[in-house]
This record gives structure tokens, sequence and C-alpha cells, in this order.
């Protein structure tokens, strides 16, 4: 008898399925697996072997075995299985001990949907502040650093933007605005920002990743896998993220099995839904248009005891013959964002927004900030699909307000360089 108990290690892979060019097989060998700090259940990725059914004639009441679509190695047939691998992680952050994600599970996650920007300083005390959209900068940002997010702490709370312009007169144009201008000597910390990319950057991602699951007496590896959807949801306040892959290729190794392997946890904290802010711009950003300067729109805070967020992409698979993957990548031909926002109280301000097709920056922040610590959610110019007027009244409590929103065109940062006019970004402090 043996036990499940299992972990879960992900790598980044060199090439797509980890094939090898001299046996169009995959060799998993040279990958450097990081067990993953995740929730036990979600960690099977036994898959499916893809085969088509044997219709043929017969002379009796039968089946015939199925035809399993794969390739010849030494006279045999390969083993190959496909399916997805589910990992449930909480969005612990990276704390002091590293300036950016490269090294790490969770930047390896994301970068497997998404692209990503590590911001050219990790923190700087400001100069000087104009106004609550407008800050000098001691070591300016980058040009390339437009549209990464930023977050400071004001009286106690954690708050966040994106920086829109980041040389306006030697200024740094921010939007939404702060909640306050600030006082003393304060940090700007600029967070590494993983976003969706648009207009020519389109269907890209940072790499592919490969899986490994370990367990008494068991092995199995999944390779060529691509983001196909993200969960986040609130587990009593703390953020959990479901990531779902779809993988090329599935194989077993239970003759090299090992036992689980202790996974090591980032150092920072939990985001938790506190001590932040849900914000929204009080009036709609640059859309379907480009500004010529960075928008610098003014907020307002949403009475959120609640969100979700999801993100789903279509992949389209590129398709071959000479490898056991069939495939030489997975293309992301299509991306939705739906954010679902649960207020408390009524916010009558954009009870018009659906019908006006009003657009609206939304940013949503957790707790704490600091050094390596900080997350964000943004949606540079967000689209109700709902109608904030129709308020919930199904319970026997308060009247609750729902809101959903999807990504729409954004067009308010002065450039499309990274994750210049984004329409989707999630930002983790460095």
């Amino acid at each position: 008898m043996t036990v499940t108990h299992r972990s879960i290690g992900v790598a980044v892979e060199t090439a797509f399925g980890s094939i090898a060019t001299s046996s169009g097989l995959p060799d998993f060998s040279g990958l450097s697996y990081v067990s993953i700090p995740c929730e036990r259940d979600p960690i099977i990725i036994a898959g499916e072997p893809v085969a088509s059914e044997r219709l043929d004639a017969r002379d009796g009441n039968f089946n015939l075995p199925p035809e399993p679509d794969t390739m010849y190695s030494g006279g045999s047939r390969v083993r190959r299985r496909t399916g997805q691998v589910v990992v449930r992680v909480d969005l612990t952050t990276i704390g002091t001990g590293a300036a950016n994600y490269a090294s790490n599970y969770l930047g390896y996650l994301l970068g497997a949907g998404l692209k990503t920007r590590i911001p050219t300083n990790a923190s700087d005390t400001v100069s000087s502040i104009a106004n609550t959209n407008t800050y000098t900068a001691t070591s300016a940002p980058a040009e390339a650093d437009i549209g990464t997010l930023i977050g400071a702490e004001l009286a106690g709370r954690a708050e966040y933007s994106a920086i829109t312009d980041n040389d306006e007169g030697g200024s740094v144009k921010i939007s939404p605005a702060l909640s306050a201008a600030f006082t003393g000597t304060p940090t700007i910390r600029h967070l590494q920002t993983w976003f969706m990319p648009g207009r020519n950057l389109t269907g890209t991602r940072e790499h592919s990743l490969s899986f490994r699951v370990d367990g008494v007496n068991f092995r199995s590896y999944a390779g060529g896998c691509v983001l196909e959807s993200l969960n986040i949801s609130l587990d009593s306040g703390r953020l959990m993220a479901e990531f779902t892959y779809q993988a090329a290729v599935i194989q077993d190794d239970h003759g090299n099995a090992v036992g689980p392997i202790e996974p090591v946890y980032n150092t920072g904290a939990a985001q938790l839904f506190r001590g932040a802010y849900v914000v929204a711009s009080t009036t709609s950003p640059t859309s379907l248009t480009n500004a010529t300067t960075g928008d610098t729109l003014a907020r307002t805070e949403f009475a959120a005891e609640d969100f979700s967020l999801s993100l789903t992409n279509t992949l389209t698979p590129l398709g071959h013959s000479s490898d056991l993957a069939t495939m030489s990548g997975m293309d992301i031909t299509e991306s939705t964002i739906e954010l679902s926002l649960t207020l408390s109280t009524v916010n009558t301000a954009i009870a018009d927004d659906y019908f006006n097709r009003t657009v609206r920056q939304i940013v949503v922040g957790t707790g704490p900030i600091g050094d390596g610590l900080g997350c964000a959610i943004m949606l540079p110019a967000a689209m109700l699909t709902n109608d904030p007027s129709a308020y919930d009244v199904s319970g026997n409590d308060i009247v609750r307000q729902q809101l959903t929103y999807q990504q729409s065109r954004f067009g308010g940062d002065v450039v499309e360089t990274n994750a210049g006019n984004s329409p989707f970004r999630i930002g983790l402090g460095i």
C-alpha cells in the first residue's frame, strides 16, 4: 500500500514541450523544477490518451482496440496523454530577498499566459509632489515602465495607481489619482507588472511551462503548458489564484519516483483584501483614441465587500507532425477578463454607465504594501456588462450593487510598448 502525498514542481521550458530535436520526444531531464506551495487536491495531471476509434467491419458483436495518436520510437508506440494542469495558490509576494520574480514559481505561473515588465527601480523616494496625479521622482522611471503599477502607503493603507507618462515636464503622471498628496519624503513602490499584451504584442506570453508531480512510487510530467484560465477569489480575505494550464503532452516516469518534495515558500506576505481600496476613475479614460499626454483621472472609492476575477484564454495549437507534442506552440488567439464586484453601499454616480457606454479605470488593491509586498489588479478601461441600477435585493439584510466589468480598449498611456496601453494588469511588489 502507498499513500497519495504529493507535490508539484514547475520549470520554464527552453523549447515548447521540452522536445529533443534529436528524437522528437520530450526530454525533461535538463529542467530545474521549483516546488510550488499550493493546495494539495488539484495536484493531478493524469490526462487522457488521444486515440481514434476503430469502427472496422466485423463478424460479430465485439469492439476493436482504439488506435492511439502517437509516434514510434525504437519500433514501439510512445505513451502520450494530453489534458489540464490545475494549481491553486495564494498570492504570497516575494519579500525582501529578491528584486523580481524571474526565478520564482509565481512569476513562472503568470508568465505562461501574460507578458511582464520588471520596473527600472523597485522603489523611489519622491522629491516633490504636484498633486495626487503627479510627482517628481528622485530616480525617474524609464519610458519602458509606462503602464506599470505603483503603490504607496497613505494614512496606513495601501493605495495603487499606474504610470501613464514618465517625463511630462520632468514629472511622473499616474492615473487614477491617489487619495491625497504626500507629505514629507514618501516612498513610491514600483510593482513588477504582468499584463495582457495588446496592439502588436497581442497573443504573446513570456514562456511555456513544464510541471512535475512527485509522490510515493509515482512521478508524472506535463510539457508544453500554457495558461488557459486564471481565477482570483477570496478565502476569508486572502487572495487565492487558481491557474489552469493546457498541456501538449503528459508522460509518466514512475521508475524514477523519489516521493513528494517540500515546497519553498515566498518570504513576503499573503495578499489580503484588507487595508486597501477598490478605486474607480470619476471620468472615462482615453479609450478609442490614443492620448498625446498621459491620463490623470480623479478617483472614487467603491465600498466593495467582495470581488472575483477571471481571465480566459482561447488557445490555438500551431500543429505539425514531426514530434510527439504534435505542435510547435499554442497561440493565445482571444482573451477575456471578467471582474465582479459586490458593493455594500450603492454608488449612484455609475447608475447610467451601462446605457451611456461609459468606461472607467478600476483598481483592486490589497494589503500590506512595502519592500517585496503588495498586489494590485487593474483594468485601465473597464466596461460594464450589466445594469448597475438594477440593485440586488434578494437577501433579507441590505441592498447591494453587483457590478461586472470586462476589459475595453485603453489609450491613456503615451506609449504602447511593454505594459503601455495594455487592457489588463496584475502588479506584485518587489
